[in-house]
């Protein structure tokens, strides 16, 4: 068993003398290059693999399966786009070879290698594909649980009455958050489902596709959760705006009246019923009350409020 590093090129790699495992990070067009010569590997498929957006896939080439997977980035606040939200690892592999690249350190791949390569659990190059996959579509978990969580503390605050510590971006960015994590695991899925591995390794991959359902359905209440709270919380506010304008108009209905009567006695000329009568003003005043009264009365018998 053999494991070997070339920091200059950002590879590592290790072989038990049948199966031999290469990890690139952050390759450059002259290195991908040089494996595509080496490995005989399709120059433009490798050249997906620095494109930073890249959805899962799997292509059959001539003599390599070759699979796009996506890593979830727990440092990821707000993520709009795929890019933001996760990383990807490109996987070249065949009976002999496992070729994975990926711009940033994936931990998964030591991972993988001491736990069970160096414990000898696996050894061929489809069983490793499938513990990338596991952690691959494991990582979402954590986020997947987050983002449940977050719509829940959402909806208490808006069926408490409590909607106005919340905010239309912020339910626009956990709705487009599900959006994503919901489109890369379902591509994810398509990808897995054409994954084909030893016997032995058949229940690890199982598992891989239970993880997968659980996610899919998580995200499904998730995203039709964060949907309808976004209408009900857009109905809120809307009845709140109603409710405002009702208010401002009772008002209004209010002084109405009034303000027309003080607007004819306002007026500047000589010869005016009642300009020089001694009970004028009081009884000005008193009709205003009447019918002040009289338009509360009415609103109460229409339950107006």
């Amino acid at each position: 068993m053999d494991i070997g590093m070339n920091t200059k090129l950002n590879i590592s790699s290790w072989s038990n003398g049948i199966t031999e495992w290469i990890d690139i990070t952050d390759p450059g067009p002259d290195e991908l290059k040089e494996f595509s010569g080496k490995y005989g590997l399709d120059y433009y498929a490798l050249a997906d693999c620095l494109e930073p957006a890249h959805l899962p896939k799997k292509e059959t080439l001539e003599n390599f399966t070759f699979l796009i997977l996506r890593v979830y980035n727990d440092g990821a606040v707000n993520p709009s786009s795929i890019r933001q939200m996760s990383n990807k690892i490109a996987i070249f592999y065949n009976d002999r070879v496992v070729l994975t690249v990926h711009r940033v350190h994936a931990a998964i791949v030591a991972e993988i290698r001491d736990k069970f390569l160096e414990t000898k659990q696996i050894t061929e190059p489809s069983e490793i594909v499938t513990r990338i996959m596991y952690y691959a579509v494991k990582s979402y978990e954590t986020g997947t649980e987050q983002l449940s969580d977050r719509i829940d503390r959402m909806e208490k605050l808006v069926f408490t009455g409590r909607q106005s510590r919340i905010t239309l971006e912020q339910l626009y960015y956990l709705k487009n958050h599900c959006r994503l994590t919901r489109r890369i695991i379902s591509l994810t899925r398509e990808v897995i489902h054409q994954h084909v591995t030893t016997p032995a390794d058949s229940a690890a991959l199982q598992d891989v596709k239970d993880l997968l359902v659980k996610l899919m359905l998580s995200l499904d209440e998730t995203h039709d959760d964060a949907s309808n709270l976004s209408t009900i919380y857009l109905s809120i506010m809307s009845v709140k705006t109603n409710d405002v304008m009702k208010l401002l108009t009772i008002v209004s209905v209010f002084f109405l009246p009034p303000t027309f009567i003080v607007g004819i006695y306002g007026m500047n000329f000589t010869s005016m019923p009642e300009l020089n009568w001694e009970y004028g003003y009081p009884t000005v005043l008193a009709v205003m009350l009447v019918i002040s009264v009289f338009i509360f009365i009415w609103f109460k018998r229409k339950k107006v409020f």
